[in-house]
Formats: C-alpha cells, structure tokens, sequence
C-alpha cells in the first residue's frame, strides 16, 4: 500500500497485488471506499462474498472486518478520512477457498 495524497480531511491509498495474492482480514477505522483501477479481486465481507472489477466501487463501513482474495492483478484506490487506520488481524484464521 502506498499513500498517495493527504489532506485535513482525507487519505488517499493506493493498493497493488498479484493474482493469487490475499490482503488479509483486516478493519479500517473510518469508512473506505474502494475505486477499482483494474483487475478482479473477491471482497469478503459482512458473510458475502462480492466480485470487484475495473470501475467499481464498493464502500466499507468503519471497523468492519474484511479481507481480499486478488483474482487477477489489481490495483485500487482506497479513499479513507485522515488519520484512520488500517488494522490486521493476526492470526488470519479465516478460509476464503
């Protein structure tokens, strides 16, 4: 993950992963709000598993746990308020197969 702008009131992140990659579960402590650039991932959250792709967005509430399972290369935009955190969870117990 890289930080790609900042302001008072929010933080710009960007994401990168390879096909077969998995972000582990984790929460972000403000809503986050996901721009895919390109590729597919599988978000799983809230018991669901959705299917993201270039040009979609999906909103994660605060403190909501969640992880990704990266389908083909993916890069992504997480729009987060500044100072919030992104918090993994250790150990990943979760099977996403």
């Amino acid at each position: 993950m890289k930080q790609l702008q900042t302001n008072e009131h929010f933080q710009v992140v960007k994401i990168e992963l390879t096909a077969g990659a998995n972000m582990k579960r984790h929460i972000a402590t403000s809503d986050a709000y996901l721009i895919v650039e390109d590729g597919n991932a599988l978000l799983i959250y809230a018991g669901e598993t959705y299917e993201l792709s270039k040009g979609e967005t999906f909103l994660i509430p605060a403190n909501e746990q969640h992880m990704l399972k990266i389908i083909d290369d993916f890069k992504a935009w997480i729009v987060l308020a500044n100072g919030a955190q992104i918090r993994y969870f250790e150990p990943d117990t979760t099977n996403i197969n």
